[in-house]
């Protein structure tokens, strides 16, 4: 008779169910979290630099010029020049763009030179891209974009649309 009185009461049962289902629903949260955590990969950030372009039909070129920031390297960065609608563009042949006052990098209050061919016809006098990877005119006054981007990361370090002048 004491046995029967022992399982009898079963007030006890439903709180312990309750607290060990909470403990597994939390280890498996637990785990599903660290999976999670551990599959995601940090990407590198970008140089940041802030940078101000021009270009000169009568120079022959167009000018960065490094307003602050990171220092960028000649061997970690790409130019890329984009016109036209639809947009074509390339990368700039690096071998052909002169850092200043060091050829290597690019300071605060240095500069960088991007030659370009002066084109001439009947129809558009402007400056002609056709150096590697690129191939194009861009008309005097018109817009065309010119973009800086770190090689290593593949992100945009500066964009800006540029106008030739004459």
């Amino acid at each position: 008779m004491v046995f029967k009185k022992l399982f009898s009461s079963e007030k006890a049962v439903s709180p312990v169910i309750g607290v060990m289902l909470m403990i597994v629903v939390t280890v498996i949260l637990a785990a599903a979290v660290s999976s999670f955590a551990s599959s995601t990969q940090t990407q590198d950030a970008a140089p940041q630099a802030t940078l101000k372009a021009s270009a000169s039909y009568n120079d022959g070129y167009i000018t960065l010029e490094d307003l602050g920031g990171d220092i960028l390297t000649k061997a970690n960065m790409n130019i890329e020049i984009a016109y036209g609608n639809p947009t074509t563009s390339g990368y700039v042949n690096m071998t052909n763009v002169t850092f200043s006052p060091e050829s290597d990098y690019l300071r605060p209050g240095d500069s960088a030179t991007i030659p370009f061919t002066q084109y001439e016809s009947e129809y558009i006098t402007g400056a002609g891209f056709y150096d590697g990877d690129i191939h194009l005119t861009v008309a005097i006054g018109t817009p065309f974009k010119v973009s800086v981007i770190d090689k290593e990361t593949g992100q945009t370090v500066y964009t800006s649309a540029v106008t030739l002048n004459p």
